[in-house]
């Protein structure tokens, strides 16, 4: 303890505090957004989020001018201790709104609400989505949105000053995956790239959107929640409260665009679109998504499902919102909760797996499953031919054994999180199914519900929300930032 706190006076963390200072001021900017919709609409909760503003901008006016003159270089260690400390202070000055709205929330609750929201879990403790006023509904949508690819990568995109070797710290610590491709030399350029195709595909789909009838505010949060694969939307009954099977397609598209690693969507984008399919791990999301579609499309014809939105729409919108982690809900024909066990199981799974590294999406990430099942089958050929030499490639990369090994960790860990969290759910008296499902649906950022939470978290009691309020955190930084403030040597000099 010593150790740490000597290194916290060190003088090492300044350029942080810097940067979080900056952060703060972006979320309270943000702030601003949902408070003049709230003013335009005539809502009272435009005093909620003038308060928020006003608090999280002073904080963050504070940190970023006192530090402004520091030019302490930002390593791994300090990176770490920024993405990790970054999201739970967002959450608490963005919990702010639910805590003083017209209809409040409780703190429990609102932090609850909060940290699904910039986790893109979109799990949600709301009973009524459709009396919160319409600025409390856009922040749920601008928190998921900035949480998709990133709050820090965000600032880096807009902070010519972080194209250093800080601002790569901060990228590394921040993005998902196995490895961390860069477009540009310059990191920066890489995340403004990055940022710039993310907006464009969101404006892309509220123009969709709205083609196909949607309302404009409704169209933008929805769009907001898709491309983030968040699953927040304005309507209780998701997007199927529209009964529009063109909504639902279009929506299906763009959730499956939001699983694809943004480095391949940005190369398409530019004319390079033959990368896709060479890429092993895009043909591998291609093909979990179109045999679990074929699964359920069986066993809804087996309960007398008929026509192309029963047989293919429904089945293709739940699996693309499962494994990109989405979690909106649409079906045609029974709720999903009816569709039987083995709907059931495939979702568990997708949930778990996830979509592509370098995505907006939860999970384990395709990427690690390829590469765990290459390396299984490297197993069995050297136990038949010891003497033979087989490599490990995912994406066009060949994966070095101690990334393998860290990987192997990494799934070991997300696995027992999960059991850890469905056990803790069980000895509170709820099923073991559904603590499963809730488990897996937090730690891959899904935040779909069954059962005991089919109709949303707002029943559980505290102690499991703050749980799954872990679980969501861990989930989306995946793991080892957390872990890696709780090792001493980290701290030493």
């Amino acid at each position: 303890m010593m150790m740490r706190e000597t290194y916290l006076r060190s003088g090492r963390f300044d350029s942080l505090y810097r940067v979080f200072g900056w952060l703060l001021i972006l979320e309270a900017i943000l702030m601003l957004l949902p408070l003049a919709v709230c003013l335009l609409c005539g809502e009272t909760d435009w005093l909620a989020f003038a308060c928020s503003f006003v608090a999280t901008g002073i904080a963050g006016g504070a940190l970023a001018f006192s530090y402004r003159r520091s030019h302490a270089p930002i390593y791994r260690r300090e990176g770490y201790l920024l993405i990790s400390s970054v999201w739970i202070f967002f959450s608490i000055f963005g919990m702010i709104p639910f805590l003083l709205s017209a209809s409040p929330l409780t703190l429990t609750d609102a932090f609850f609400e909060t940290m699904s929201g910039f986790t893109t879990t979109g799990a949600s403790v709301i009973p009524d989505v459709e009396a919160q006023s319409r600025g409390i509904l856009l922040w749920r949508a601008l928190i998921q949105w900035l949480g998709g690819l990133g709050i820090v990568m965000f600032l880096i995109a807009i902070i010519p000053s972080l194209n250093d070797s800080g601002g790569i710290s901060l990228f590394n610590a921040e993005v998902t995956g196995i490895s961390h491709d860069k477009l540009h030399p310059r990191i920066r350029q890489t995340a403004l790239s990055l940022w710039t195709v993310y907006a464009l595909l969101t404006l892309l789909q509220i123009a969709t959107l709205l083609f196909l009838g949607m309302g404009v505010f409704d169209s933008v949060c929805q769009a907001c929640s898709t491309m983030s694969t968040g699953g927040f939307s304005t309507r209780n009954d998701s997007i199927g409260a529209w009964h529009s099977p063109a909504i639902a397609w279009a929506v299906t598209a763009f959730m499956f665009t939001g699983g694809v690693n943004f480095i391949l969507v940005y190369n398409a984008v530019r004319g390079k679109g033959r990368q896709l399919f060479r890429n092993n791990v895009f043909r591998t999301y291609v093909v979990i998504v179109l045999a679990s579609v074929g699964m359920m499309s069986l066993r809804l014809h087996s309960e007398g499902a008929t026509g192309v939105n029963n047989l293919l729409l429904s089945p293709l919108f739940m699996v693309s919102s499962a494994v990109t982690s989405t979690g909106f809900e649409y079906s045609s024909f029974i709720p999903f909760a009816a569709w039987g066990p083995l709907p059931l199981i495939i979702i568990i799974m997708l949930m778990t797996c996830g979509a592509c590294a370098g995505s907006t999406t939860g999970g384990i990430k395709i990427d690690r499953i390829v590469a765990l099942s290459k390396n299984l089958r490297n197993e069995i050929v050297h136990t038949l031919m010891p003497n033979s030499i087989k490599r490990v490639v995912v994406g066009g990369k060949e994966i070095p054994q101690n990334v393998m090994l860290r990987l192997v960790g990494f799934i070991t860990i997300y696995m027992l999180t999960v059991v850890a969290g469905a056990m803790a759910m069980t000895a509170c008296g709820y099923p073991l199914t559904d603590s499963l499902f809730a488990s897996t649906s937090c730690m891959g950022n899904a935040g779909l519900g069954f059962g005991a939470t089919g109709a949303g978290y707002s029943m559980l009691p505290d102690t499991l929300k703050w749980l799954f309020s872990f679980e969501m955190l861990i989930g989306r930084l995946e793991i080892y930032p957390v872990l890696a403030l709780c090792y001493a040597p980290l701290w030493s000099r």
